[in-house]
């Protein structure tokens, strides 16, 4: 695995005080060099090893404004000699709007390993980032992917979801 500035070797867990960091946006002049793709090359092995579905650069040890999310939420494994393909990537993602309608779900977290938190969630966000080649996009999302982009994006804003948890419980060994 390559090493960005911060050496990443893993998955970074509570109690590290740079998970309740803010996250700084990305010049566009970052976006597309090597050291970014080989950034999210290491995100998306990361997030595959430890079967996520999502993971911000932060949990990565990056205060980069930056998370991938897998683009088929049901796959268990990701190609990663194809990564660019199986994931999306958000940069300097902002929520615009959120829906009145939420759901409740149980939300667990790479970076808080054996818990699992009751959170509520907007069902429907309009969402602005910056894409691969550096264009706004500005787009709705719902359903599940609402949820996953709000987790990831709570962790691009220093919050988890120990902090928006209505329950929690233990889980796994």
């Amino acid at each position: 695995m390559v090493r960005y500035k911060n050496n990443i070797t893993g998955i970074i867990v509570i109690p590290n005080p740079i998970l309740r960091q803010k996250s700084k946006n990305l010049k566009k002049s970052e976006i597309g060099k090597k050291e970014f793709l080989e950034l999210i090359k290491d995100m998306t092995y990361l997030m595959d090893k430890y079967n996520g579905i999502g993971l911000s650069a932060v949990q990565v040890g990056v205060l980069k404004n930056l998370f991938i999310i897998k683009k088929d939420l049901e796959s268990k494994e990701i190609d990663i000699k194809n990564y660019l393909n199986e994931i999306e990537v958000y940069i300097n993602p902002k929520i615009l709007e959120y829906s009145v309608e939420v759901q409740e779900g149980w939300e667990g977290c790479l970076s808080i390993p054996n818990i699992e938190c009751l959170v509520q969630r907007s069902q429907k966000i309009k969402v602005k980032y910056l894409d691969l080649e550096g264009k706004t996009v500005e787009k709705e999302i719902n359903g599940f992917r609402a949820v996953v982009f709000q987790h990831e994006y709570d962790h691009t804003q220093g919050i988890l979801i120990l902090d928006r948890a209505k329950e929690i419980r233990e889980v796994g060994d």
